[in-house]
């Protein structure tokens, strides 16, 4: 009845361990502030300056939507999309 008492104390032992050596060889947690929304973690699209409106040529006729283009029209005759950056 010893023999499995020392076991478990053996396990526990090195279970301590091994549990202190992680936490001491853990890469440290970047810091956050004490108020933050449920929402925080979602991503927006990239914003673009002004003159990045989304829109792209569509066969040469007209502006659509197309994200990180800017569509030019040509006095009603077609368009052209330049890529923003």
């Amino acid at each position: 009845m010893r023999k499995p008492l020392k076991m478990a104390l053996h396990f526990v032992v090195i279970l301590a361990i091994v549990v202190a050596t992680a936490t001491v060889f853990a890469p440290p947690s970047p810091p956050s502030p004490p108020y933050l929304s449920a929402l925080s973690d979602l991503t927006a699209p990239p914003a673009y300056a002004a003159g990045c409106p989304d829109k792209r040529c569509d066969r040469g006729v007209q502006c659509v939507s197309g994200v990180g283009y800017k569509c030019i029209r040509f006095n009603g005759k077609g368009c052209t999309a330049t890529i923003c950056g």
